[in-house]
């Protein structure tokens, strides 16, 4: 297997937020460190393009980088730098899974105050919103697909679901009078926003079978 090996070292004077920046954007690029001070990569094209523009950023910072290709690793067989991907990765998903869990304890509180107070709005679409971000960061780095990020997304889903059936039941109550006008806008805020993903992953989901049907009839 082919693999990709970053390695970078900056002037001593650089700031400290330059630095963290470099780290960063190596963090998110989804690179492991099975050794102090190198950087793996599987070969690819994505990859090649990430690694070439970390060295162009480090040189522009004074520093000097390297890039490698190599087929194998001395005394580090293939499966175990897979096995580093596979663990960080897992570690990251874990992390998002913990995350969802909080909102899904956080909704079910909200909710028993809610029923106890009609104005008081139910509203995390920020924070789901926040999870599909990191949930599609990591899959995008996930190399060796390790995980099924529809079992989270689905989580998700539901998530929205909730909230959208607890506003229908607000609605109710502002028929009734027994909801504020402010609390009603903030309401109809949140349905917008959740039609609106739904309606954006119907066509993304349009879209992917359109290519599937295409590649299947050639």
């Amino acid at each position: 297997m082919k693999w990709l090996v970053f390695s970078y070292s900056l002037p001593s004077n650089l700031t400290a937020a330059s630095r963290v920046r470099i780290w960063r954007k190596l963090r998110k690029s989804g690179a492991v460190s099975p050794k102090l001070g190198v950087h793996v990569l599987p070969y690819n094209d994505d990859c090649v393009e990430t690694v070439r523009w970390l060295a162009a950023e480090v040189e522009q910072e004074s520093g000097e980088a390297i890039v490698m290709q190599v087929e194998r690793f001395e005394n580090l067989p293939d499966d175990k730098v897979i096995d580093i991907f596979r663990n960080e990765r897992m570690a990251d998903y874990q992390q998002i899974e913990a995350f969802i869990s909080e909102l899904e304890a956080l909704l079910e509180t909200q909710r028993a105050e809610q029923a106890k107070d009609p104005n008081k709005v139910v509203s995390i679409k920020r924070d789901i919103r926040k999870a599909k971000k990191n949930i599609d960061e990591v899959a995008r780095v996930d190399f060796f697909q390790i995980y099924d990020k529809r079992r989270l997304l689905d989580r998700l889903h539901h998530l929205q679901k909730t909230l959208l059936t607890g506003n229908l039941i607000l609605m109710f109550f502002f028929s009734l009078g027994g909801l504020s006008t402010a609390t009603l806008r903030e309401m109809m805020d949140n349905l917008q926003s959740i039609e609106q993903t739904d309606a954006a992953e119907s066509d993304n989901l349009k879209f992917k079978r359109m290519q599937v049907n295409q590649l299947s009839s050639c």
